[in-house]
Protein backbone atom coordinates (compact mmCIF):
# COMPACT_ATOMS: atom_id res chain seq x y z
CA UNK A 1 0.00 0.00 0.00
CA UNK A 2 1.38 3.63 -0.70
CA UNK A 3 0.45 6.39 0.64
CA UNK A 4 0.39 10.41 -0.11
CA UNK A 5 2.27 13.14 2.13
CA UNK A 6 1.76 16.55 1.72
CA UNK A 7 4.03 18.84 1.70
CA UNK A 8 3.20 20.52 5.02
CA UNK A 9 3.46 16.92 6.90
CA UNK A 10 7.22 17.05 5.05
CA UNK A 11 7.91 20.52 5.85
CA UNK A 12 7.26 19.50 9.66
CA UNK A 13 9.67 16.34 9.68
CA UNK A 14 12.40 18.35 7.64
CA UNK A 15 12.26 21.05 9.90
CA UNK A 16 12.57 18.48 13.09
CA UNK A 17 15.36 17.18 11.66
CA UNK A 18 17.52 20.22 10.69
CA UNK A 19 16.96 21.49 14.30
CA UNK A 20 17.81 18.25 15.89
CA UNK A 21 21.29 18.00 13.90
CA UNK A 22 22.29 21.84 15.03
CA UNK A 23 21.40 21.44 18.36
CA UNK A 24 24.22 18.28 18.71
CA UNK A 25 26.48 20.68 17.48
CA UNK A 26 25.91 23.49 20.05
CA UNK A 27 25.47 20.39 22.60
CA UNK A 28 29.23 19.85 21.40
CA UNK A 29 30.10 23.20 22.25
CA UNK A 30 28.78 23.68 25.39
CA UNK A 31 24.90 24.06 25.15
CA UNK A 32 23.17 25.83 27.59
CA UNK A 33 20.15 24.46 29.72
CA UNK A 34 16.28 25.46 29.10
CA UNK A 35 14.73 27.90 31.35
CA UNK A 36 11.97 25.43 32.43
CA UNK A 37 10.24 28.89 34.34
CA UNK A 38 9.32 30.24 30.88
CA UNK A 39 7.48 26.70 30.05
CA UNK A 40 5.97 27.31 33.23
CA UNK A 41 4.83 30.71 32.71
CA UNK A 42 2.89 29.56 29.42
CA UNK A 43 1.36 26.35 31.04
CA UNK A 44 -0.26 28.93 33.98
CA UNK A 45 -0.78 32.00 31.39
CA UNK A 46 -4.49 32.58 31.96
CA UNK A 47 -4.99 36.08 30.29
CA UNK A 48 -4.50 35.53 26.58
CA UNK A 49 -6.78 33.58 23.99
CA UNK A 50 -7.63 30.11 23.37
CA UNK A 51 -5.80 30.02 20.11
CA UNK A 52 -2.65 31.96 21.59
CA UNK A 53 -2.47 29.31 24.04
CA UNK A 54 -2.40 26.66 22.05
CA UNK A 55 -0.09 28.43 19.93
CA UNK A 56 2.59 28.63 22.54
CA UNK A 57 1.90 25.35 23.96
CA UNK A 58 2.69 23.71 20.61
CA UNK A 59 5.90 25.93 20.67
CA UNK A 60 6.56 24.83 23.95
CA UNK A 61 6.13 21.13 23.11
CA UNK A 62 8.52 21.65 19.88
CA UNK A 63 11.27 23.19 22.62
CA UNK A 64 11.17 20.37 24.80
CA UNK A 65 11.12 17.49 22.85
CA UNK A 66 13.71 18.71 20.48
CA UNK A 67 16.09 19.40 23.36
CA UNK A 68 15.11 16.85 25.68
CA UNK A 69 16.13 14.01 23.09
CA UNK A 70 18.98 15.76 21.15
CA UNK A 71 21.59 14.20 23.60
CA UNK A 72 24.54 11.76 23.66
CA UNK A 73 23.00 8.61 24.85
CA UNK A 74 26.37 7.42 26.56
CA UNK A 75 26.05 10.69 28.69
CA UNK A 76 22.40 9.66 29.88
CA UNK A 77 24.13 6.47 30.70
CA UNK A 78 26.96 7.47 33.06
CA UNK A 79 25.75 9.92 34.32
CA UNK A 80 23.14 10.57 37.21
CA UNK A 81 22.75 14.28 36.78
CA UNK A 82 22.07 13.85 32.58
CA UNK A 83 19.55 11.20 33.45
CA UNK A 84 17.96 13.56 36.29
CA UNK A 85 17.65 16.54 33.52
CA UNK A 86 16.14 14.06 30.21
CA UNK A 87 13.37 13.06 33.58
CA UNK A 88 12.69 16.70 34.39
CA UNK A 89 12.19 17.40 30.65
CA UNK A 90 9.92 14.95 30.32
CA UNK A 91 7.92 15.57 33.18
CA UNK A 92 7.37 18.86 32.14
CA UNK A 93 6.34 17.50 28.42
CA UNK A 94 3.17 15.36 29.83
CA UNK A 95 1.95 18.20 31.46
CA UNK A 96 2.29 20.67 28.34
CA UNK A 97 0.66 17.36 26.25
CA UNK A 98 -2.15 17.67 28.63
CA UNK A 99 -2.80 21.48 28.41
CA UNK A 100 -3.12 20.87 24.94
CA UNK A 101 -5.40 18.35 24.93
CA UNK A 102 -7.71 20.35 27.63
CA UNK A 103 -7.94 23.51 24.78
CA UNK A 104 -8.61 20.82 21.95
CA UNK A 105 -11.10 19.18 23.95
CA UNK A 106 -12.62 22.99 24.77
CA UNK A 107 -12.41 23.57 21.19
CA UNK A 108 -14.04 20.00 19.61
CA UNK A 109 -17.01 19.90 22.81
CA UNK A 110 -18.11 23.69 23.28
CA UNK A 111 -16.30 26.19 20.51
CA UNK A 112 -17.06 24.29 17.41
CA UNK A 113 -20.74 22.62 18.89
CA UNK A 114 -21.84 25.59 19.50
CA UNK A 115 -20.61 27.03 16.06
CA UNK A 116 -22.55 24.22 14.27
CA UNK A 117 -19.29 23.30 12.56
CA UNK A 118 -19.18 19.52 15.39
CA UNK A 119 -21.65 17.16 16.22
CA UNK A 120 -23.22 17.62 19.64
CA UNK A 121 -20.36 16.40 22.59
CA UNK A 122 -20.97 12.34 23.41
CA UNK A 123 -21.12 13.22 26.67
CA UNK A 124 -24.25 15.39 26.58
CA UNK A 125 -25.91 12.36 24.38
CA UNK A 126 -24.33 9.72 27.24
CA UNK A 127 -25.96 12.38 29.82
CA UNK A 128 -29.60 11.46 28.19
CA UNK A 129 -29.15 8.25 27.16
CA UNK A 130 -30.48 5.17 28.69
CA UNK A 131 -27.50 2.96 27.68
CA UNK A 132 -24.33 5.86 28.24
CA UNK A 133 -21.90 3.71 28.06
CA UNK A 134 -22.45 3.26 24.23
CA UNK A 135 -21.81 6.92 23.74
CA UNK A 136 -18.84 6.76 25.80
CA UNK A 137 -16.68 3.99 24.03
CA UNK A 138 -13.76 5.80 22.17
CA UNK A 139 -14.04 5.34 18.49
CA UNK A 140 -10.38 7.16 17.97
CA UNK A 141 -7.76 5.90 15.91
CA UNK A 142 -5.47 7.25 13.47
CA UNK A 143 -6.35 5.18 9.93
CA UNK A 144 -3.86 2.58 8.10
CA UNK A 145 -2.88 5.52 6.06
CA UNK A 146 -2.02 7.95 8.74
CA UNK A 147 0.48 5.00 10.47
CA UNK A 148 1.89 4.72 7.18
CA UNK A 149 2.68 7.91 6.85
CA UNK A 150 4.35 7.78 10.44
CA UNK A 151 6.19 5.21 9.64
CA UNK A 152 7.82 6.92 6.46
CA UNK A 153 8.74 9.85 8.83
CA UNK A 154 10.21 7.61 11.05
CA UNK A 155 12.21 6.23 8.50
CA UNK A 156 13.57 9.76 6.48
CA UNK A 157 14.60 11.01 10.30
CA UNK A 158 16.54 7.95 10.83
CA UNK A 159 18.42 9.23 7.48
CA UNK A 160 18.56 13.18 8.03
CA UNK A 161 19.33 12.86 12.25
CA UNK A 162 22.48 12.10 13.26
CA UNK A 163 22.27 10.55 16.47
CA UNK A 164 20.49 8.05 15.01
CA UNK A 165 21.63 4.49 13.52
CA UNK A 166 20.95 3.86 10.11
CA UNK A 167 21.71 0.03 10.61
CA UNK A 168 18.60 -0.33 12.77
CA UNK A 169 16.09 1.05 9.58
CA UNK A 170 14.68 -2.42 8.87
CA UNK A 171 11.50 -3.39 9.28
CA UNK A 172 9.73 0.23 8.57
CA UNK A 173 7.22 1.25 5.89
CA UNK A 174 9.08 4.48 4.70
CA UNK A 175 9.56 3.60 1.51
CA UNK A 176 5.89 2.99 0.50
CA UNK A 177 4.97 6.98 0.81
CA UNK A 178 4.81 9.54 -2.24
CA UNK A 179 4.54 12.76 -2.39
CA UNK A 180 1.51 14.50 -3.76
CA UNK A 181 0.76 18.37 -3.53
CA UNK A 182 -1.50 20.22 -0.15
CA UNK A 183 -5.17 18.72 0.65
CA UNK A 184 -7.86 21.09 0.53
CA UNK A 185 -9.30 22.33 3.74
CA UNK A 186 -12.62 22.77 4.74
CA UNK A 187 -14.14 24.20 7.80
CA UNK A 188 -16.36 21.46 8.27
CA UNK A 189 -13.33 19.21 8.43
CA UNK A 190 -11.89 20.75 11.44
CA UNK A 191 -13.58 18.82 14.08
CA UNK A 192 -11.76 15.96 12.43
CA UNK A 193 -8.83 17.16 12.19
CA UNK A 194 -9.00 18.19 16.04
CA UNK A 195 -9.13 14.56 16.89
CA UNK A 196 -6.28 13.54 14.22
CA UNK A 197 -4.58 15.67 17.01
CA UNK A 198 -5.48 14.75 20.46
CA UNK A 199 -4.88 11.22 18.62
CA UNK A 200 -1.29 11.83 17.94
CA UNK A 201 -0.89 14.06 21.50
CA UNK A 202 -1.82 10.37 23.15
CA UNK A 203 0.66 8.46 21.29
CA UNK A 204 3.04 11.05 22.24
CA UNK A 205 2.17 10.79 26.00
CA UNK A 206 1.96 7.11 25.38
CA UNK A 207 5.99 7.63 24.40
CA UNK A 208 6.66 9.74 27.65
CA UNK A 209 7.42 7.68 30.79
CA UNK A 210 6.54 9.15 34.08
CA UNK A 211 9.54 9.93 35.76
CA UNK A 212 9.72 6.64 38.11
CA UNK A 213 9.86 4.47 34.98
CA UNK A 214 12.66 6.22 33.04
CA UNK A 215 15.75 3.94 33.97
CA UNK A 216 19.36 4.51 32.12
CA UNK A 217 18.56 0.98 29.73
CA UNK A 218 16.20 3.27 27.87
CA UNK A 219 19.01 5.14 26.67
CA UNK A 220 20.58 1.86 25.52
CA UNK A 221 21.66 2.32 21.37
CA UNK A 222 18.52 -0.44 20.58
CA UNK A 223 15.85 0.84 22.46
CA UNK A 224 16.62 4.85 21.87
CA UNK A 225 17.02 4.13 18.31
CA UNK A 226 13.11 3.02 18.47
CA UNK A 227 11.78 5.36 20.79
CA UNK A 228 13.07 8.89 19.95
CA UNK A 229 12.42 8.26 16.25
CA UNK A 230 9.00 8.06 16.47
CA UNK A 231 8.98 10.63 19.22
CA UNK A 232 10.02 13.15 16.54
CA UNK A 233 7.63 11.50 14.25
CA UNK A 234 4.80 11.82 16.17
CA UNK A 235 5.54 15.31 16.79
CA UNK A 236 5.98 16.53 13.17
CA UNK A 237 2.56 14.94 12.27
CA UNK A 238 0.76 16.96 15.21
CA UNK A 239 2.68 20.11 14.15
CA UNK A 240 1.35 19.30 10.44
CA UNK A 241 -2.14 19.32 11.61
CA UNK A 242 -1.68 22.30 13.75
CA UNK A 243 -0.63 24.33 10.70
CA UNK A 244 -3.92 23.24 8.76
CA UNK A 245 -5.68 24.09 12.23
CA UNK A 246 -4.16 28.03 11.90
CA UNK A 247 -5.79 27.55 7.99
CA UNK A 248 -9.09 26.67 8.81
CA UNK A 249 -9.70 29.30 11.86
CA UNK A 250 -8.03 32.05 9.59
CA UNK A 251 -10.76 31.07 7.41
CA UNK A 252 -13.65 31.11 9.82
CA UNK A 253 -12.81 34.55 10.71
CA UNK A 254 -13.63 35.83 7.52
CA UNK A 255 -16.55 33.59 7.17
CA UNK A 256 -19.70 36.59 8.36
CA UNK A 257 -21.73 33.83 9.33
CA UNK A 258 -19.35 32.06 11.74
CA UNK A 259 -18.30 35.74 12.63
CA UNK A 260 -22.04 36.97 13.95
CA UNK A 261 -22.03 33.58 15.88
CA UNK A 262 -18.89 34.29 17.65
CA UNK A 263 -20.03 37.41 18.54
CA UNK A 264 -23.30 36.26 20.13
CA UNK A 265 -21.14 34.12 22.48
CA UNK A 266 -19.47 36.70 23.34
CA UNK A 267 -22.55 38.70 24.29
CA UNK A 268 -23.99 35.85 26.39
CA UNK A 269 -20.38 35.30 27.76
CA UNK A 270 -20.05 38.87 29.20
CA UNK A 271 -24.05 39.44 29.73
CA UNK A 272 -24.20 36.26 32.13
CA UNK A 273 -20.83 36.65 33.56
CA UNK A 274 -21.69 40.18 34.19
CA UNK A 275 -24.95 39.33 36.54
CA UNK A 276 -22.46 36.67 38.60
CA UNK A 277 -20.27 39.69 38.57
CA UNK A 278 -22.82 42.13 40.02
CA UNK A 279 -24.31 39.57 42.51
CA UNK A 280 -20.20 38.86 44.13
CA UNK A 281 -19.80 42.42 44.10
CA UNK A 282 -22.76 43.19 46.44
CA UNK A 283 -21.83 40.02 48.62
CA UNK A 284 -17.93 41.27 48.87
CA UNK A 285 -19.78 44.66 49.63
CA UNK A 286 -21.88 43.55 52.45
CA UNK A 287 -18.75 41.40 53.79
CA UNK A 288 -16.93 44.61 53.13
CA UNK A 289 -13.92 42.12 51.43
CA UNK A 290 -12.82 43.80 48.37
CA UNK A 291 -10.51 41.86 47.51
CA UNK A 292 -12.17 38.93 45.41
CA UNK A 293 -13.91 41.49 43.10
CA UNK A 294 -10.47 41.71 40.98
CA UNK A 295 -9.73 38.23 41.12
CA UNK A 296 -13.44 37.42 39.47
CA UNK A 297 -13.53 40.35 37.40
CA UNK A 298 -10.09 38.82 36.00
CA UNK A 299 -12.07 35.27 35.47
CA UNK A 300 -15.39 36.46 33.47
CA UNK A 301 -12.99 38.49 30.98
CA UNK A 302 -10.79 35.80 30.76
CA UNK A 303 -13.66 33.79 29.03
CA UNK A 304 -14.37 37.13 26.85
CA UNK A 305 -10.84 37.11 25.59
CA UNK A 306 -11.22 33.21 24.56
CA UNK A 307 -14.17 33.49 22.73
CA UNK A 308 -12.93 37.04 21.14
CA UNK A 309 -9.84 36.01 19.65
CA UNK A 310 -10.84 32.70 18.20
Amino acid sequence: MRVGIEKRYIDSYRNIAREVNNIVNIVKRGKKALKKETYRKALLSTNISVENKKKKLAKALHELILHAFSIDIRKVKNSKKALQSVKGHIALIREVIHKIKSLNNYLEESFLAELGIAKKPLVLKALKAKKPERFLESKRGLPRGYIIKIEHTVYKLMQEIVIFDERLLKGYAGKEARIIGEEKLEISGLENLLKTESELLDFLEAKMPPQSKIKAKLFSREIFNKWVPMVFALLAGFEAECKKEALLFSKIKKNTRLRNKIEDKIKHIVDEKEKILKIKEQRALSMKSFGKISDEYRKVFHEYINAASL
